[in-house]
């Protein structure tokens, strides 16, 4: 698993180049960050394909507005704000013409459909279902926590919380985590007694995160 950028560690020469408007400088200096970035667009939308497509929306608005940042440490946190703000907009854009589609369409009694937001997609592992499920705070916490592996310190630090606080959201997460896997271990049951037993509580907790 790759370790997440130690904020302290911002080349400052590599920064200052980045505000100037050096393209190549900016790239390098923001490439640690991919991680970061996508993990809270994948936690916001519960979709890999737009989380993707958000990264590089983020990574172009971070680009025209970099010259505005003025402390380096501040930069994974700023990534963050950018993430969530840009996406945020997103969905209240696409809101508002869902709505209006709908008002166009009543006067013919007709369902019109701008775009799917979403695509019904089959998650690979149960895992994957059971994050799905979390509010979207402990499925962003979790992100980067276990892909991004950064610390309590760093979480916190990007989230402006305190590290109890940290702490805490990631043991809540994990426990509705928990809850989530065997409800889904529950229900599978029958599929999976066909297939030779059902499934167990006790294989949950074997694959539990740590």
């Amino acid at each position: 698993m790759k370790k997440g950028p130690i904020m302290a560690d911002v080349d400052q020469g590599l920064f200052k180049r980045a505000r100037d408007g050096d393209r190549d400088a900016f790239w390098s200096l923001i490439l640690p960050y991919r991680g970061l970035i996508y993990s809270v667009a994948l936690g916001m939308l519960r979709n890999a394909e737009q989380a993707g497509d958000e990264l590089h929306d983020v990574l172009l608005i971070a680009f025209r507005s970099v010259s505005n940042l003025r402390d380096p440490a501040k930069l994974p946190s700023w990534l963050y704000a950018i993430t969530r703000n840009h996406i945020y907009d997103r969905t209240r854009r696409e809101k508002r013409l869902r709505l209006a589609a709908q008002d166009a369409a009543r006067g013919t009694g007709q369902v019109v459909a701008i775009t799917e937001i979403t695509e019904k997609e089959e998650w690979l592992t149960r895992m994957e279902r059971a994050m799905e499920r979390l509010p979207e705070p402990f499925r962003v916490i979790l992100g980067m926590k276990y892909m991004n592996d950064y610390s309590c310190r760093e979480i916190a630090d990007i989230l402006d919380i305190t590290v109890p606080a940290v702490k805490s959201r990631l043991f809540e997460a994990r426990k509705v985590l928990r809850k989530n896997m065997e409800a889904l271990a529950s229900r599978d049951g029958g599929a999976a007694s066909r297939s030779g037993g059902p499934a167990s509580k006790k294989e949950v907790r074997n694959h539990e995160m740590p």
